[in-house]
């Protein structure tokens, strides 16, 4: 009689094991894939925005658009921020923690914002590794803290300052930025949610509590533990964090201290804001 033509068990477990361990090598090698495939959207996000904030200060006599969100005018329903909190359908005011809101009520604090009209795009404002979208955030989920802005603009570039030895003391012209090309404008973050349900105010370093530099915000890490930057002088880049402090802060700014001397990353931030810090 001569032999079947199937395969035999030991067969059929020796092709399964090959398989198996094909997939644990092709699996983490399509998902490096995909970071860099949205770390290239989110480069090229950055530098949309850039060119937006570069047109609107040669549109605007050099004067930098208000990286302070929290601005609204309610009897104008205007702002002169670069965008504003989460709105209704009569751009009635709507960033408030715990408030429940659509992804069109975010879209519309975004086109209600300055630069909109330099972008016409509300997808340069959101980088497609930002899950927060659809999760929510490491300390609250549901619809109030499903961010859809993943960029936020310093403080340092006419928006609010921490420290009251700061107060008023934020760039307000482009000219006035002393080197633009260290300096950072749109920083990447990772915005938890805690206190409003969108990424309010202006992005911060520094926890003015503390006596010696500190993180204030949490940057983002959506790029394999990296972030994207972009610069006063119309550049943009995707970076990986050096200090593995800078990554578990990012990912849990509630647990993880935010005063870590010797940091790189943190010491370049610091060096890259558009006003000087004060050292005490």
């Amino acid at each position: 009689m001569g032999r079947s033509k199937g395969f035999t068990l030991i067969e059929l477990l020796v092709v399964i094991a090959i398989i198996a361990l094909l997939m644990s090598i092709m699996v983490p090698a399509l998902s490096v894939v995909k970071e860099k495939a949205t770390g290239a959207v989110c480069l090229g996000n950055q530098r949309g925005l850039i060119q937006s904030y570069i047109l609107y200060c040669n549109d605007n006599q050099d004067r930098l658009a208000n990286s302070n969100t929290w601005n609204w005018d309610t009897a104008t329903k205007t702002t002169d921020a670069w965008v504003a909190a989460p709105l209704t359908e009569t751009l009635q005011w709507r960033g408030n923690a715990g408030v429940d809101v659509t992804l069109k009520d975010r879209y519309r604090g975004i086109r209600a914002g300055t630069l909109y009209e330099y972008t016409k795009n509300v997808d340069l404002y959101h980088c497609p590794s930002d899950k927060r979208v659809k999760h929510g955030t490491e300390d609250e989920g549901g619809l109030a803290y499903q961010m859809f802005r993943s960029y936020g603009i310093q403080g340092g570039l006419n928006g609010e300052e921490l420290r009251p030895q700061l107060s008023g003391y934020a760039v307000k012209k482009h000219s006035a930025i002393k080197q633009p090309s260290s300096t950072y404008v749109f920083v990447e973050e990772n915005y938890d949610g805690s206190g409003s349900n969108y990424n309010g105010g202006s992005w911060q370093i520094w926890n003015p509590n503390q006596s010696e530099p500190s993180w204030w915000n949490a940057p983002a890490v959506f790029h394999n533990e990296g972030s994207s930057l972009s610069y006063a002088d119309g550049s943009a880049e995707v970076f990986k964090w050096k200090d593995k402090r800078t990554v578990e802060f990012a990912i849990d700014r509630d647990r993880v201290s935010a005063d870590q001397p010797g940091n790189e990353d943190l010491e370049m931030m610091i060096d890259g804001y558009a006003v000087p810090l004060p050292r005490n």
